[in-house]
């Protein structure tokens, strides 16, 4: 029996986001949280999401595969990351989805053929891509290749509630022209900084994307996580642009952990937020764990 096992990573929000040349556009922060998918030969006996089930037909109708094949496998998803929050939880199912099937059938398929589908169906993360990238996010498209990944460790805090981020009003309809000039700015300054494997003024570029978006979606107790970060070793702060994500951006070599925790401790209320996470930052990009056939992309 042919079974694929594939695994897409989440976010922590986006280390950048806004409107690049008239274009919505961001970077992801992919970390170790993770949505697997399992196809197998045998009838379906799970229930997919409705987004699942619809990158499903277009993945079947792009690459000219018989419709009554989808009676005969088998599609189960699980998932690490939260929902609602702004760590690309829809983005790594349909992600998860559409590779899955590719390693099931043998298909070639390059991570922007996945993010044409997934765009297809809704506003997308670029999770899909193992180096980092300024990503369209809304038609898909690569704006600008920054053709390399970078390591890191993130603690994030999630202040609760929750985001429907396809129906958010985003930087498109509040930003204006100094909003996106500055943004421009933010760009040149992350590339800058990721050019030179400088994560402190990456880490300030993506400090700078958190505030720009303050008028777009507020998080009340970002300028403590700056100020904390800052005083304790972190390089930044990265946030879920449409959520309600926070991660301080820090090399484990310079961060005083317990000295941010208990000023955090001494200044935020519990009740204010939900959890705290600490994960890694790592290269996007999915990736087979388990096949029944030698598959791979």
């Amino acid at each position: 029996m042919r079974r694929v096992t594939v695994r897409v990573p989440g976010s922590c929000g986006e280390l950048i986001q806004g409107i690049y040349r008239d274009a919505p556009c961001l970077v992801s922060c992919p970390v170790d949280l993770y949505t697997r998918a399992r196809v197998e030969e045998r009838p379906a006996d799970h229930f997919l999401p409705d987004k699942a089930v619809r990158i499903m037909d277009c993945f079947f109708e792009r690459y000219g595969l018989p419709r009554e094949e989808k009676h005969r496998i088998n599609i189960a998803l699980s998932s690490e990351i939260p929902t609602g929050k702004g760590m690309a939880s829809s983005t790594a199912d349909l992600v998860a989805v559409a590779t899955g099937l590719a390693a099931y059938y043998d298909l070639r398929v390059t991570p922007s053929d996945i993010a044409e589908l997934c765009v297809a169906i809704e506003p997308t993360d670029n999770i899909m891509f193992q180096d980092l990238n300024l990503f369209n996010y809304i038609k898909g498209g690569v704006i600008r290749d920054f053709r390399r990944a970078m390591s890191a460790k993130i603690l994030a805090v999630d202040f609760g509630g929750s985001v429907a981020t396809v129906g958010f009003r985003g930087q498109r309809y509040v930003y204006d022209a100094v909003d996106r000039a500055a943004f421009a700015q933010i760009v040149a300054d992350f590339e800058t900084g990721l050019a030179a494997a400088d994560l402190h003024q990456m880490g300030a570029a993506c400090t700078e994307s958190a505030r720009l978006n303050q008028k777009v979606l507020f998080k009340p107790y970002l300028e403590t996580m700056i100020a904390l970060s800052r005083r304790y070793g972190g390089c930044g702060v990265a946030i879920g642009h449409s959520g309600t994500v926070v991660g301080v951006i820090y090399d484990a070599a310079d961060f005083d952990y317990r000295g941010f925790m208990t000023a955090w401790i001494n200044r935020v209320p519990q009740k204010d937020y939900e959890g705290i996470y600490l994960k890694n930052m790592i290269p996007g990009g999915y990736r087979i764990e388990q096949t029944g056939d030698a598959l791979y992309l």
